[in-house]
């Protein structure tokens, strides 16, 4: 009996129960705690699901977590792979990079450009209006087409509507040779100085067994009941509580409901990517001393790659090589859902020999994880179909906590802001 039940021992789930007042019991389905902020090993060096970096514009949050843990500052350079060669990100701040035809494209086109006065209504229209034809065809749709594996024409607003439109001044400066620095506020972030993102994880977790119990392991079978007694079904036996919060996907929990049929039709909309993280160790590379490489072209077949020695001196290989972390997204109907883990690694491989960033004569392991939940779509519909879902789930008794459990594409430091919102609430 505990006075809470959380569904879900990834980082919402354990920020969640380690603010809560009273007693509290987390069930995790995996052997391990920590779902997409967990982290595994190459050789001796710690990987994330894509590093997920330390970084938060809420003071509070940033705070605690730089507190929690011991941690790097790490001054952010990463860069877009155009045609060949390295532009700091964001791409319209290194314009003079570019080939002088490309340059002056998007020059031109944002200087001069016809859609300035348009209200958007999807991401695509948004990017035109805020940057012109040139950098939105050159990289950012392309780009976004890539990660979310979706038209960018059938995306909605809310992973783009707070980008602020850069100075015409300093996109002339970029174009004309003259660096200078976009989104200044992401420009340093914190990473754990050891262990990766799961010596947070860990942190959370101890936090939380002090309130109560943390369970790895449990198949759940069943959920019954409503509030004020909740009884969840285990292969061990039944747990009651009196409040039940689900920090697992939406997809995942209705497997134990029956909804009506119209709510379950809204949940089957609800769009996501799943992805591959292929982490390989080289003897050497070629990428110099940057942590994240963008990669808009339709030919290679991973969006981001990352280089982990950037991190600190615990990310580093023993034998003075490199580890890298190469993301491929798919969504889980899609054609790329069925090519093979050894043809996803083979095909990444060779995308970064061709590249000039790896030789495969310098390769000492490579291993691949597939994960089904990665990237929530904000997809047209996405608003409306995440409101009627939560809704319905708050109107029998479930809270809701965490990036797919609300259904929203939340960084980690966002996670732990609506956490410590909903404790505080329920407190």
């Amino acid at each position: 009996m505990a006075k809470t039940i959380i569904l879900g021992g990834g980082i919402a789930g354990l920020s969640l129960a380690s603010f809560l007042e009273g007693e509290t019991v987390v069930l995790e389905r995996e052997p391990d705690v920590g779902g997409l902020s967990r982290s595994f090993q190459l050789d001796g060096v710690s990987y994330d699901i894509g590093p997920h970096i330390i970084f938060s514009k809420n003071k509070e949050v940033l705070d605690l977590h730089t507190e929690m843990i011991p941690t790097n500052q790490v001054r952010r350079s990463n860069q877009i792979f155009y045609k060949g060669v390295y532009v700091k990100y964001p791409f319209e701040n290194d314009l003079s990079k570019l080939p002088k035809e490309d340059r002056d494209y998007c020059l031109q086109e944002f200087l001069e450009n016809p859609y300035e006065d348009y209200s958007p209504t999807n991401m695509l229209q948004f990017f035109l209006k805020t940057f012109g034809e040139g950098i939105t065809h050159l990289y950012l749709q392309p780009y976004n087409q890539k990660i979310w594996k979706f038209d960018p024409a059938c995306l909605d607003l809310q992973m783009v509507e707070r980008i602020p439109k850069p100075p015409k001044e300093d996109v002339i400066a970029s174009a004309n040779g003259v660096e200078t620095e976009g989104y200044l506020h992401q420009l340093y972030f914190h990473y754990p100085a050891e262990g990766g993102f799961q010596s947070l994880v860990n942190a959370y977790a101890e936090k939380a067994k002090a309130k109560g119990d943390v369970r790895s392991g449990v198949n759940v079978k069943s959920i019954e009941g409503g509030p004020g007694k909740w009884r969840i079904g285990t292969p061990d036996g039944e747990i009651t509580g009196d409040s039940l919060i689900s920090c697992i996907p939406l997809h995942e929990l209705f497997k134990y409901l029956t909804p009506p049929p119209e709510i379950a039709q809204t949940v089957s909309k609800l769009k996501y990517n799943s992805i591959h993280i292929v982490a390989i160790h080289v003897r050497k590379d070629h990428i110099g001393n940057h942590f994240a490489i963008y990669f808009p072209d339709q030919e290679t077949i991973f969006h981001r790659l990352s280089k982990l020695n950037f991190l600190g001196e615990s990310y580093c290989n023993k034998d003075g090589g490199s580890t890298l972390l190469a993301e491929v997204t798919f969504r889980p109907e899609s054609y790329l859902a069925g090519i093979s883990v050894e043809e996803i690694e083979r095909q990444v491989l060779e995308g970064l020999e061709k590249m000039g960033m790896i030789e495969l004569a310098d390769l000492v392991s490579i291993e691949t994880r597939t994960f089904k939940y990665a990237y929530v779509i904000y997809d047209l519909e996405h608003r409306k179909n995440a409101d009627a879902t939560l809704n319905y789930l708050k109107g029998i008794g479930i809270r809701c906590a965490g990036r797919f459990a609300q259904f929203e594409y939340f960084n980690t430091d966002a996670v732990v802001e609506s956490t410590l919102k909903l404790a505080r609430e329920l407190n």
